[in-house]
């Protein structure tokens, strides 16, 4: 649908699967529910399908979710506010050019049998596994060094945002949840280390070893990443690969998420 406002909304299907593991929080869903859409949080750790009837039973029955512990933020540095200000002018600066282009809402797709969902260490979707009848629906990643038109796209449940500028040149800029992953290999037979991140590969797939200026939002703590690894992402819009996390003044966990945004020109 299109919003008669100054920024045309279209809602999208979100047809998305990636690589797997976690765990998380509690649900208003019960097993044998007939349900008309996939619950956005679950148990820490729970795995749903949906039978024949399309009626949704748990594989995996989740852990309560645990409280999630506060960021220590400290005071920046002279240099630090003055990058943190010139950053947030480059922000504006992307969101400015964004503001008359179209908004993409991306929703979960629709349950169906045989479909298969695994939730992540604080409840939200980290997977979705799709019968091998409907196996185009999973996830595809555009080709390396692409992305998807102009426009702002919205998807999962922590307003994940990412935000393109222009065609051949531009910008792009995501908002939202950072999670991490402990793959040993990324997406060209590299191995990852820390430094390393994955991009949502079927909106934002730039070229291999793209240089990604980031920001811890929780503590303020900026750091350099290097896409060199792409996934469905259905709730985050960057995969920190391990200890990379430490690059934002955190100490890993596999449950650890926190807010973050990045930005690159192209």
């Amino acid at each position: 649908m299109v919003k008669k406002t100054n920024r045309r909304v279209i809602p999208l299907s979100l047809t998305l699967a990636t690589a797997v593991f976690f765990t998380g929080a509690s649900s208003l869903f019960a097993a044998n529910d007939q349900v008309t859409r996939i619950p956005d949080r679950m148990k820490a750790g729970t795995i749903i399908e949906f039978d024949k009837d399309n009626k949704m039973k748990i594989i995996v029955e989740g852990e309560p979710l645990a409280k999630k512990r506060a960021i220590i933020k400290k005071a920046l540095s002279p240099e630090e506010q003055k990058q943190l200000e010139e950053e947030e002018k480059m922000v504006q600066k992307i969101r400015e050019e964004a503001k008359d282009l179209p908004v993409y809402n991306i929703e979960n797709p629709e349950p169906q049998p045989g479909m298969r969902v695994i939730y992540d260490g604080e409840g939200y979707i980290k997977e979705i596994m799709y019968p091998q009848d409907v196996s185009t629906y999973a996830y595809n990643p555009l080709p390396r060094g692409t992305r998807k038109p102009p426009g702002t796209y919205t998807y999962g449940n922590n307003n994940n945002t990412i935000t393109i500028t222009g065609t051949t040149s531009g910008s792009v800029l995501g908002e939202g949840r950072f999670t991490n992953f402990t793959d040993t290999i990324g997406e060209n037979d590299n191995t990852l280390k820390k430094g390393d991140c994955a991009t949502k590969g079927d909106i934002d797939n730039p070229d291999f070893g793209t240089k990604l200026a980031s920001r811890n939002l929780e503590n303020d703590v900026f750091a350099y990443v290097y896409k060199r690894d792409n996934g469905a992402l259905p709730d985050a819009v960057l995969d920190i690969w391990k200890t990379g996390v430490e690059l934002y003044g955190l100490t890993w966990s596999s449950t650890l998420s926190f807010k973050g945004r990045y930005y690159y020109e192209f």
